[in-house]
């Protein structure tokens, strides 16, 4: 073994394994080939289903905070600018001493 990688014996080692890992599982399972599919089917249609909502609640947060961007960016370039409009109810940005 003086001119082969190092590798060679750990990657046979993994993929020996792992067949019989699968092997022992396949041997040992609780439910049938058929029932075992359908299981996960169910499990990856949930899944997919979780990875929706989940995809449309990020959508809808990055929305908000692109328009509160959007918002706070205006109020900034109208402060700039001299133009910003004090709205009662608003704080103020002079502080009591």
């Amino acid at each position: 073994m003086n001119g082969r990688s190092p590798y060679l014996l750990a990657t046979l080692g993994f993929l020996a394994g792992g067949i019989a890992g699968a092997g022992i599982t396949l041997l040992l399972a609780p439910q049938s080939g058929k029932a075992t599919r359908e299981m996960m089917v169910r499990k990856f249609d949930g899944g997919v289903d979780s990875v929706r909502a989940l995809k449309d609640r990020v959508v809808a947060r990055g929305e908000d905070a692109w328009d509160e961007a959007t918002q706070r960016a205006g109020d900034v370039a109208s402060a700039l600018s001299g133009t910003l409009d004090r709205k009662p109810g608003k704080r103020s940005d002079a502080r009591p001493a």
